[in-house]
């Protein structure tokens, strides 16, 4: 089982979250645990973790600039024009993040941990 990690002890990693109720922090780390590899370091399990919560929560509308743009569904915003409205979106990165990390860049970063720490696959 993962160590745990204290509302508190995230919130000094991520100060944009400073905020946000321990029940939902606490949730949020709930939830990434066992995004985690079971054979992780433990400093790179714990950053791990911290990095996918704060992903989650950013999605969520938790935290700093980042979630005002996920409460407006404009993460994945590349301009926006007011006269006669103009809305142009990015197209994903041949190398992007799987599912939603790329959206945010907490989910950017723990991809580059879970990278980091998962072995790479050999085909024979």
């Amino acid at each position: 089982m993962a160590d745990a990690i204290a509302p508190d002890a995230f919130r000094a990693r991520f100060p944009t979250f400073a905020s946000v109720a321990d029940a939902v922090v606490a949730g949020a780390l709930a939830e990434a645990a066992p995004r985690v590899g079971a054979g992780w370091p433990a400093a790179e399990a714990a950053l791990g973790r911290m990095l996918h919560a704060a992903h989650t929560l950013t999605l969520d509308g938790q935290g700093g600039p980042e979630a005002e743009l996920a409460r407006a569904g404009a993460l994945d915003l590349k301009a926006l024009r007011s006269g006669t409205l103009h809305i142009e979106r990015r197209d994903p990165a041949p190398d992007a993040a799987p599912g939603t990390l790329g959206l945010t860049s907490y989910g950017r970063r723990f991809h580059e941990v879970v990278r980091r720490n998962s072995p790479g696959v050999a085909v024979v």
